[in-house]
């Protein structure tokens, strides 16, 4: 398995983002339009997991999430392991590999917006808030202070 690390400046950048616009998941329409339209700016970092050209996973580090307006900075966003690759943690090792960046770039909590309840919990990440969406929908606010141990 390989995993890429991509930034505004990465010439894979487009091509990775057809691989996202394919799933299923409508939030990944969402990060893939923002890698097209070339939006990643500073700090933010898409992680690609894939098998042989076969796309495993994908994870973004985002200034702002669907929940806009927070004051908060950075979000753990668009945490997608296809369907056949799920229950082997490769979720929580996009996230661990996300809080690194974050941490890396300075940041001392990363945020997280989600509808799961208890999938982020059992790896440090505590609710704080609850918010709409930009598409009206109810988000749990999740936030997780990074020291150099996680």
């Amino acid at each position: 398995m390989e995993e890429i690390i991509l930034d505004k400046s990465s010439s894979q950048i487009k091509q990775f983002a057809k691989l996202i616009q394919e799933v299923s998941w409508g939030a990944g329409k969402y990060l893939a339009n923002i890698m097209i339209n070339n939006q990643l700016s500073d700090f933010e970092r898409v992680i690609m997991l894939t098998n042989q050209n076969e796309l495993v996973g994908f994870a973004a580090l985002l200034k702002e999430d669907i929940v806009k307006d927070t004051g908060l900075t950075p979000f753990i966003s668009t945490v997608f392991v296809a369907e056949k690759y799920r229950g082997k943690k490769l979720s929580q090792k996009l996230v661990s590999d996300l809080e690194t960046i974050a941490r890396q770039a300075g940041f001392s909590t990363v945020y997280i917006a989600t509808a799961h309840i208890g999938l982020y919990e059992k790896i440090g990440y505590q609710h704080f808030d609850d918010k709409l969406d930009i598409m009206g929908r109810p988000m749990r606010l999740l936030k997780k202070q990074l020291t150099s141990a996680n």
